[in-house]
């Protein structure tokens, strides 16, 4: 028992001690991830669209790496000054050893991405998002993306109820890494190429023949506006079990992963980004509503559920006013709700009910 307390002791007082980063040194984390977000929305781009992907060296790939070797840059100079001369991990800032950790690992797999090229050739679509190296380059970014967000976890420089501003780190950290999930099921993204448009429909029924395209279409269209929901609402929750987020945070996030993944199709279906746009303003007004306290389960809750209603119910209105839909009442009401249900069962598992005392 007396070493139990020792080791809590001890614990404690590393956790005190640990250095942290100030805003500005975020604030620098965050811009140079939005430089390899850039790259990597133009690659995204050039693997659906471009006709000519026939080398790795290419003017999307130089936006991508030289963004990657700046923030890595940034970074690793961040922790050699910190450590010091005698190398002292404590006084590396918090957030910032894992954020080195992704870098090397992005580093890795940028070389076997090249060497992977050479080789097998360039993928395209489905084959991009599984190629190995390239699901190698995602956890490493993924690491570095989310830097600024674990170094506001571990601090209390924000508080409990942060200014938007003063929020900008964590919270544009938590977007690019949403917007790379987003990325990796962008074959399950409702905002690229809608199954539910009349279009969409129209073209299953051309190319059918000899299979029935169109009863494959509808449940994929179904398992899109699911797996769209729970990459958005994740996020969100996750920032209400730490802090009361300021307006603004979930329509900043929403409106930018909405926009960035029809960008990869050409803003095709750009109109969606309005619907994202009404679902993190719903988002927003339930936080300002029902959160009075940090850790609320209320507001948990009715973010949960309230949020997907209002996305979703927005998404097929829009859809009806511009291509018009092609499913029947039944399947996109019934999405609408079952992505309510979804939401709750997210919370359910993110902030359990509490047990007995």
């Amino acid at each position: 028992m007396t070493q139990l307390t020792q080791a809590h002791t001890t614990t404690q007082a590393h956790t005190t001690t640990q250095a942290h980063t100030t805003q500005r040194d975020d604030l620098v984390t965050t811009a140079l991830c939005g430089w390899v977000v850039a790259g990597m929305v133009l690659d995204a781009w050039a693997h659906q669209n471009a006709s000519q992907l026939e080398t790795f060296f290419t003017p999307w790939h130089a936006v991508l790496y030289s963004g990657f070797l700046a923030v890595m840059t940034w970074m690793v100079g961040r922790v050699v000054v910190a450590a010091g001369p005698r190398r002292e991990l404590s006084a590396v800032p918090a957030g910032y050893g894992l954020g080195v950790i992704g870098a090397a690992i992005f580093l890795v797999s940028g070389i076997g991405d090249g060497i992977w090229h050479t080789i097998f050739g360039i993928e395209r679509n489905l084959e991009a998002a599984l190629s190995p190296t390239h699901i190698g380059l995602f956890v490493g970014a993924l690491l570095v993306f989310t830097t600024p967000l674990r170094a506001a976890w571990s601090s209390d420089r924000l508080g409990a109820a942060p200014s938007l501003r003063a929020f900008l780190p964590p919270l544009l950290s938590l977007t690019f890494a949403t917007v790379l999930v987003s990325f990796l099921f962008f074959y399950l993204s409702a905002f690229r190429d809608p199954a539910a448009a009349v279009p969409f429909e129209r073209w299953a029924r051309a190319v059918a023949a000899p299979f029935p395209l169109r009863t494959w279409t509808r449940p994929n269209g179904i398992a899109s506006v699911l797996a769209t929901n729970l990459i958005l609402l994740a996020p969100v929750l996750l920032l209400l079990r730490r802090w009361r987020p300021p307006f603004g945070t979930a329509t900043v996030l929403f409106t930018t992963v909405a926009l960035l993944a029809a960008a990869t199709q050409e803003l095709a279906h750009g109109e969606l980004v309005l619907a994202a746009l009404a679902g993190g303003l719903a988002a927003d007004w339930t936080i300002a509503w029902s959160s009075r306290t940090v850790g609320s389960r209320r507001a948990h809750r009715l973010v949960a559920t309230v949020t997907p209603v209002a996305l979703w119910a927005s998404y097929f209105l829009v859809l009806q006013l511009t291509d018009g839909i092609a499913w029947p009442a039944e399947l996109w009401t019934g999405s609408v709700i079952f992505a309510g249900l979804s939401g709750l069962a997210l919370s359910l598992l993110m902030e359990p009910p509490p047990g007995p005392a």
